[in-house]
């Protein structure tokens, strides 16, 4: 059994137990018996989602894991203590020793899921309290991961955990404000919520955005290599200091890092940008430039995305069947088609004309139709 990290903060938190109860009330009978005001809930839901927000995971990934156990762990451990703390308010505020969850959280299973299921429910105060208690009992576990953390652990083998734990502090305030507003019949936007689904569209999007920065259907000659390097540099920037960064998985972040290292080095060996010929090292850093854009479009093969494209091709299928091929695409079918961004570059080149330029139905129409076709093959 590897050593565990030598952390105070951590090593001062009772170890947590999570709980396995057959109902929901079983739950609920281990939290404090009050009541808290709704509008304390809620101002508490507002803190603790800033609080997570503020947490800032890109900083510390070129951090040794000492400076990370220093500072980093300690954070994370204090925004479980309070979340948990607040889930236990909500439960309490919201239950009714309704129906049964036991069934809605099986061990293994994912969590956004759940969350995700759930929402699609009635809104009543039974969906606010289980959101709040499968919410506490999934970031119990996350503490145990951080306990759990090798003494050998690397940067990234911390950062994936505590990032973890801040998608998840808040996928579930975002959600359980969004259930109380509806049980409330609050006037209140929760913008921030966001189902998987939407979620994977919104990081296939900024995938798409950062290759079409690239030019990679235009490979820089060698006089131009230079210049091209900066604006990678310059994309790769931008999608590291997007707010959607913080939610890509760990293995592209480290993959886009490597990439920034190697642009960088790249840039520092030719100091000049007056044409002169890069060196074929240069050129090898353009091809895994290339080849890193490619391999970040595979988030097309993510099961939520499948489920979605092949569904918006079918009914756009459907809505264009009847259209004569002269006829322009309307700004509804363009907005349903807006979804399908990355999933195809002709679609793709066809979404960013400009916003008054009118498609004709006989240029979309076998361009959808190709696309679910492929989508069929792959059983889709």
């Amino acid at each position: 059994m590897p050593e565990s990290i030598p952390l105070r903060a951590v090593e001062r938190l009772p170890t947590p137990t999570v709980p396995r109860p057959p109902t929901r009330r079983a739950v609920t009978n281990v939290l404090p018996l009050r009541r808290a005001p709704r509008t304390s809930v809620l101002r508490e839901l507002d803190a603790l989602f800033e609080r997570a927000r503020a947490v800032d995971t890109r900083r510390f990934e070129s951090r040794d894991p000492d400076a990370i156990a220093r500072e980093h762990i300690p954070e994370i451990t204090a925004l479980l203590a309070d979340a948990r703390a607040t889930l236990c308010d909500v439960a309490t505020r919201y239950d009714g020793g309704g129906a049964s969850i036991a069934g809605a959280t099986a061990p293994g299973d994912d969590f956004s899921v759940h969350v995700d299921t759930l929402m699609r429910g009635d809104d009543t105060g039974t969906r606010v309290a289980d959101l709040a208690i499968i919410a506490r009992m999934e970031l119990a576990q996350r503490l145990e991961c951080i306990r759990r953390l090798p003494a050998n652990a690397s940067t990234w083998d911390i950062i994936a955990v505590t990032s973890s734990v801040r998608r998840r502090v808040l996928k579930s305030v975002s959600a359980i404000q969004k259930a109380i507003c509806e049980h409330e019949r609050l006037d209140r936007e929760i913008p921030w919520f966001r189902a998987e689904r939407e979620r994977s569209l919104e990081v296939r999007r900024a995938y798409a955005t950062f290759r079409r920065r690239l030019e990679l259907e235009r490979p820089p000659s060698r006089d131009e290599l230079y210049a091209r390097l900066r604006l990678v540099g310059t994309a790769l920037a931008m999608l590291i200091g997007d707010d959607v960064y913080e939610h890509l998985r760990v293995t592209d972040r480290q993959l886009l890092r490597r990439l920034q290292e190697k642009v960088i080095q790249r840039l520092r060996v030719d100091p000049s940008s007056d044409g002169r010929a890069a060196t074929r090292e240069g050129e090898r850093v353009w091809q895994d430039i290339a080849t890193a854009a490619e391999l970040l479009m595979q988030v097309n093969r993510r099961a939520e995305l499948r489920e979605h494209d092949a569904a918006t091709l079918r009914r756009l299928t459907e809505e264009l069947r009847p259209l004569s091929p002269r006829a322009r695409v309307t700004p509804e079918l363009r907005a349903r088609l807006s979804s399908l961004m990355g999933a195809d570059p002709a679609i793709d080149g066809l979404l960013l004309a400009p916003a008054d330029a009118l498609i004709p139905v006989g240029v979309l129409r076998p361009n959808v139709s190709r696309l679910l076709a492929t989508a069929q093959q792959l059983g889709w």
